[in-house]
């Protein structure tokens, strides 16, 4: 009789078991234990801490150059049409962005004129491209409005066509080349970014540049015959161009948003490089016997570089 009540009540405390166990959790002594573990494992509210703006611009734009060599002045006026593409990815969750750009000229026309064209000559070609990268940090201001700066390179090939000055080989035949003058230039500045409303933002960027190399052939180089200890010279080679330059830029846009997505920009841009730390190689050849070559450096004053004008933006933002 015993072991059947004991076996009774072994199987009342099974049966029973998952009922008080229910109790237990359910009861306001213990708290609600369910709540420990999270019922939204869903983060997309955080939102995506990358934003991506792709797009093309044209740039109107108006250049010059000049220097003067040997007492020979050189100078060059030129309108450019560019096309060029942009691209930003901006990091919110650190304030940061990098910026990169290129162009390349679609048309050019001016004039030129050197020590051999006796005035102005007309031009119609030759090549105006640059490509450029700017890493910035914007830590001041609001959503509204980012405030900060940024470190940046640029290579830039300003090169109208200024026509080509021929000079005698060693040989004793003739040559010439066009202008290939290559800048790298590094680039520390400061930035603002601001939306004013929804549909319109504006920015602002100012840069110096403190450091510029620009090296390459300057194909019109034109120099005179000129007498050396007793023995006369003409022209033998190509000129080559070499030292270091600074100045500044500067870029305004100010953008209406068509859609989320779409926006249009229009502004503008300045460029200017300068500096007296230039010098012109060449090498120079005996009249009637070629094969007597000397090369010599002369100091390059006045060097300077402008180019300014319009942009028109369509962009993209994802």
């Amino acid at each position: 009789m015993s072991r059947l009540v004991a076996n009774i009540s072994v199987l009342a405390f099974f049966i029973a078991t998952p009922a008080l166990s229910a109790e237990i959790v359910k009861s306001d002594d213990f708290g609600d234990l369910r709540g420990t573990y999270p019922s939204d494992w869903d983060m997309s509210d955080n939102g995506d801490p990358l934003d991506f703006e792709f797009g093309a611009r044209y740039y109107y734009s108006i250049g010059s150059s000049k220097m003067t060599v040997n007492g020979g002045n050189y100078a060059s006026e030129d309108k450019s049409q560019i096309l060029e593409l942009y691209g930003r990815i901006d990091d919110n969750s650190t304030s940061t962005y990098l910026k990169a750009w290129g162009g390349y000229s679609a048309l050019i026309d001016g004039t030129y004129s050197t020590p051999a064209t006796g005035g102005d000559v007309t031009m119609s070609g030759g090549r105006v491209a640059y490509v450029g990268a700017d890493f910035g940090y914007t830590p001041f201001g609001n959503a509204d409005v980012q405030m900060g700066g940024f470190v940046g390179y640029q290579y830039y090939s300003d090169n109208p066509d200024m026509g080509r000055v021929n000079f005698v080989t060693s040989a004793g035949g003739g040559d010439s080349e066009t202008n290939a003058l290559e800048i790298h230039e590094l680039r520390l500045g400061a930035a603002l970014n601001a939306d004013l409303g929804d549909k319109i933002d504006l920015s602002l960027q100012a840069a110096v540049i403190p450091y510029a190399s620009v090296s390459g052939a300057y194909g019109a180089f034109a120099l005179p015959n000129f007498v050396d200890g007793g023995t006369i010279y003409e022209q033998g080679s190509v000129g080559t161009l070499a030292g270091s330059l600074y100045g500044a830029s500067a870029e305004a846009m100010l953008g209406f948003n068509v859609t989320d997505d779409l926006t249009i920009r229009i502004g503008g841009r300045v460029h200017y490089l300068t500096g007296n730390d230039a010098s012109m190689e060449y090498a120079a050849r005996e009249v009637g016997s070629p094969a007597n070559e000397q090369l010599y450096t002369s100091t390059i004053s006045g060097l300077e570089f402008l180019r300014y004008g319009a942009l028109l933006e369509l962009t993209g933002k994802f």
